[in-house]
């Protein structure tokens, strides 16, 4: 019975270590992008614009990140998830985006598109907690999406249909930062309201 607890303490250790193998929030909420990425040598001259700007991850691979930065404060970091965990795989075709409201790193979104497999889906229900899909369906039909409250992080998975396949995110958000975030959109969307 002894050894019997002792290989299964051991298949939960590792199974825990797999999953928790890629660890992709390298800041914490709050804090500059500076703690992630070197200061730029010059500042992006236009918003609005996707760039491959002379910004990089402070981390041991060398990446020039997409920025997309806005006039309401908010700036996006993209980076491939290769660049953040090169010793896991299970996770490659996915995007991991830092969000920064005024210089504060508000949220983090995973995204894969048109990848049809479902990694995020099952990254999610093992990382945050399984949830029960309609019996009737297969998880590659479904879509629709799940809410954790894992202690201060508002974590959210969704899945939905886009031209060839569909798109897969986890968001996770701060209960500290959320009130900035909903400030943020309604702003955002105010002014995209205006451009139609």
């Amino acid at each position: 019975m002894r050894k019997f607890l002792i290989y299964l303490l051991g298949f939960f250790v590792l199974a825990q270590t797999n999953v928790i193998a890629c660890n992709f929030q390298i800041s914490l909420f709050g804090d500059p992008k500076e703690k992630i990425f070197k200061k730029p040598v010059q500042e992006q001259a236009q918003s609005n614009k996707i760039t491959k700007g002379t910004k990089k991850l402070n981390l041991k691979m060398a990446l020039l990140p997409f920025i997309l930065s806005d006039e309401f404060g908010g700036e996006e970091f993209v980076v491939p998830i290769q660049a953040i965990c090169k010793n896991d795989q299970s996770l490659d075709g996915t995007f991991v985006t830092y969000f920064y409201i005024e210089n504060k790193l508000t949220q983090i979104r995973l995204e894969r598109n048109n990848m049809n497999d479902r990694k995020l889906m099952d990254y999610s229900m093992q990382k945050y907690g399984k949830f029960n899909l309609p019996l009737s369906m297969s998880k590659q039909n479904w879509r629709g999406s799940q809410n954790w409250k894992i202690g201060n992080d508002l974590i959210t998975y969704v899945i939905f249909d886009i031209p060839g396949g569909q798109t897969e995110l986890i968001l996770i958000t701060s209960t500290l930062y959320a009130a900035a975030l909903n400030e943020y959109s309604t702003k955002k969307g105010k002014w995209e309201d205006l451009q139609k």
